[in-house]
């Protein structure tokens, strides 16, 4: 083994639904071993040498179980999208600033990274994050170490993705106050930055509102995408359970539960800020 255990293992061993007798029978069998002391002694030698015993249950794994395995990794799904969001927006609206009032060189960044991201898969880039940037710092010897975690780089991965989308909404939803605004500011004496910060940005804000909810819905069900860098979120907990018990369709169905309480307030969230901030007069 290289490194330091990480987190504990288990052995299953798998039945099919139709053999029940025999399950039964295998875990008569594997009590029985416990009772004798066999089981101590398998482990003592074939186990690690500290001594860690070989845990085994023949118990079917109930809702009491998986349900809060399923919440847990649901609190890691949150993290990761609300952490993701708040860095797409950030730099989101830094570069939609750049692309609009920026000098022509800046202006050129700010597309070039809109489009980059914009063309490339979330997937492609956890992957290029993960496992390509580490090991081309490595081998450029920079002496640069970057090994990040995997709840980091998934919210790098997702930030930089989705600020791009971001970046084009503030840039519509600020291109759409009119110029008249600008000059009655002018003509009060005020600088183009305090102009933009007390004026322009929350006119802005009231109409991306609804754009910009429905990427954090989007973002949301997208971070099922981190399971592929051993992130331990609620699609891939839901994965694991299902594989080691069998149980596809209930778990599942768990799964949907824990996703939809966690959206749907979202959307209720949304169309609240609509009708508070957008409202006409």
């Amino acid at each position: 083994f290289v490194g330091q255990p990480f987190h504990q293992g288990h052995y299953v061993i798998a039945f099919r639904q139709d053999q029940e007798s025999l399950a039964h029978q295998f875990d008569a069998a594997l009590d029985h071993l416990e009772k004798s002391g066999e089981l101590d002694r398998i482990a003592a030698r074939w186990a690690k040498p500290s001594g860690d015993l070989l845990a085994l249950t023949g118990h079917a794994l109930g809702p009491a179980r998986y349900f809060p395995l399923l919440l847990t990794a649901a609190r890691a799904t949150l993290e990761i999208s609300v952490c993701s969001m708040a860095v797409a927006m950030c730099l989101g609206l830094l570069v939609a600033v750049c692309r609009l009032y920026g000098p022509r060189p800046v202006q050129w960044a700010a597309v070039a990274y809109v489009e980059f991201f914009r063309g490339i898969p979330v997937l492609l880039l956890l992957y290029l994050l993960y496992y390509g940037l580490p090991t081309i710092l490595a081998q450029a010897n920079l002496g640069v170490q970057f090994k990040p975690s995997d709840y980091t780089v998934a919210i790098l991965a997702f930030g930089m993705n989705y600020a791009a989308y971001e970046a084009e909404i503030y840039r519509a939803g600020i291109s759409a106050i009119p110029a008249g605004q600008w000059e009655a500011a002018a003509s009060l004496g005020m600088p183009p930055a305090l102009t933009f910060r007390r004026i322009i940005l929350p006119q802005a804000l009231r109409m991306i509102i609804p754009p910009v909810t429905n990427d954090f819905v989007a973002l949301f069900k997208d971070t099922s995408l981190v399971s592929v860098i051993a992130v331990v979120e609620l699609t891939k907990q839901y994965q694991l359970l299902a594989k080691s018990s069998l149980k596809y369709l209930e778990i599942g169905a768990a799964t949907a539960l824990l996703y939809l309480l966690m959206s749907v307030p979202l959307g209720l969230l949304a169309r609240y800020l609509e009708q508070r901030w957008c409202k006409r007069g």
